[in-house]
């Protein structure tokens, strides 16, 4: 089942980075980061670019990840979850223990993938999480809410290191066709993951 959906790995922090580590955490990868073999290169990935270099982020020196480093169908994250109704009607397992997102648990198929991040965070271990959605924001924190929630500093569930949540370049990118705004509340919240990762150093 979860072993027949296309495969993309982290980026690691190029080698040889020194300094507060920053971990960039979005959804899943889509049709580009398959081909590509990275996360986060297609249109999505080349405005989170853009605001990162604002931010004052280098990319290259950031652990990128997805909850699920699996391609979904029709790239639906939706495909990760269930609810207990439809779960037993399909005779699956669910996760329980991970939390809901909304009305749905994630798979127990695909439980692996959070808990692969939170052995990665560990490895890793970043000074600051940057949760880029709701999915990331539930695996990381076991909450749900992005919009009540996002700029805040949460406690992390997966490792040590403390969340700031925000919203997920592919919003970003939809929202740009009403006005500027949502992508400057992105870029202050980039802006705020590289502040406080700094501050760690003291």
């Amino acid at each position: 089942m979860a072993d027949e959906l296309p495969f993309v790995d982290y980026q690691p922090p190029k080698p040889g980075h020194h300094g507060p580590l920053i971990a960039l955490v979005g959804e899943a990868p889509g049709a580009d980061e398959v081909r590509l073999g990275r996360p986060f290169v297609g249109r999505a990935g080349q405005l989170l670019d853009r605001a990162l270099a604002a931010s004052g982020i280098d990319r290259e020196s950031c652990l990128v990840a997805n909850v699920f480093r699996l391609r979904p169908p029709d790239n639906k994250v939706a495909h990760f979850f269930a609810s207990r109704r439809r779960a037993t009607a399909e005779g699956v397992a669910l996760a329980e223990r991970l939390g809901k997102l909304g009305g749905a648990c994630c798979r127990e198929a695909y439980a692996g993938e959070i808990e692969a991040l939170g052995a990665a965070l560990k490895r890793f271990a970043p000074a600051i999480v940057v949760a880029l959605g709701r999915t990331p924001l539930w695996a990381l924190t076991g909450q749900d809410g992005i919009t009540a929630l996002r700029g805040k500093l949460l406690k992390g569930r997966l490792s040590p290191a403390p969340v700031i949540a925000t919203f997920h370049p592919s919003f970003v990118m939809r929202q740009n066709a009403i006005g500027p705004q949502t992508e400057a509340t992105f870029r202050a919240d980039l802006a705020l993951a590289r502040e406080l990762a700094a501050r760690s150093r003291t």
